[in-house]
């Protein structure tokens, strides 16, 4: 099988197809929670397009710390709710059932502490947090097999 080399850029947001068929998303600092979320979003879907069994590692460590210490939007000092969260959980919901068939697993690493039930319910496939990137790698691989 021959493998794709596909980059997408975008500002401090890279989605990578090179390891097909485990799509990496990383997410610089100062990217507001909705930009990471449309990221994902965007992976997921690219994904999802290929019509084959994929995970996905979604390294989220420089715009968690950006949050974490006020520096970027959507830290401490930026106050509120995103509007735009209910909007994205309504793509989520929507991608759920292809998610169900098609996705293997999504490793996090950074970010949030997760239930992996509740992850697991609301993205449709298996999830799991890790710290390390190269632990993420390796259990997206395991996933698939």
């Amino acid at each position: 099988m021959a493998r794709t080399a596909e980059i997408v850029e975008s500002s401090s947001v890279e989605i990578r197809f090179d390891h097909w068929p485990v799509v990496t998303l990383a997410v610089g600092g100062g990217e507001s929670p909705a930009v990471v979320r449309d990221a994902v979003l965007d992976a997921l879907r690219s994904a999802l397009a290929r019509e084959r069994p994929f995970a996905a590692v979604l390294d989220m460590t420089a715009a968690t710390e950006a949050e974490e210490t006020g520096s970027g939007p959507g830290g401490r000092d930026s106050g509120g709710r995103d509007p735009r969260t209910a909007e994205h959980a309504r793509a989520v919901k929507e991608l759920r059932a292809a998610l169900a068939v098609r996705c293997r697993g999504l490793a996090f690493v950074g970010g949030r502490a997760l239930a992996p039930e509740a992850a697991a319910r609301f993205w449709g496939c298996p999830v799991a947090r890790w710290e390390r990137h190269e632990d993420a790698m390796s259990w997206a691989r395991e996933s698939l097999a």
